[in-house]
């Protein structure tokens, strides 16, 4: 897998790439025994897509967020980790569109029109 993709895609398929998903959109595409790479860069828009057999990577800034939430679990702070997920789970994400703004056919929402993530915060443990 030498080949890497990365930008702006409607209807389209990809067997055996290498997808870098920061800043990129892909709408209604099929990835096929691809490697989808996430950097920590802006957050890629994905609908539509289906994925058969692709592997899923993170790396640079993402990697090191993944070490740090592990690390912090490990460390102590498990119910902290675990409430993330469970607000991940519930719909929590990084951002949602602001203003319902008109797209084009090609257009997709990008991290400039997002909102913060809800913070939250874990109960104090009893000891």
């Amino acid at each position: 897998m030498t080949d890497k993709i990365q930008g702006d895609y409607k209807d389209r398929s990809f067997f055996s790439k290498n997808v870098a998903l920061d800043g990129s959109s892909f709408r209604d595409c099929v990835f096929s025994s691809c490697t989808m790479i996430y950097s920590g860069g802006e957050v890629p828009a994905l609908s539509g897509c289906r994925f058969d057999d692709c592997g899923w990577q993170f790396t640079g800034d993402a990697a090191n967020t993944i070490a740090f939430l592990s690390g912090m679990y490990r460390g102590g702070f498990d119910q902290l980790i675990e409430a993330t997920f469970h607000e991940i789970r519930r719909g929590a994400v990084i951002g949602q569109p602001v203003a319902a703004k008109q797209e084009t056919r090609t257009s997709f929402p990008t991290a400039s029109l997002l909102k913060p993530l809800r913070i939250f915060r874990v109960p104090k443990q009893e000891q």
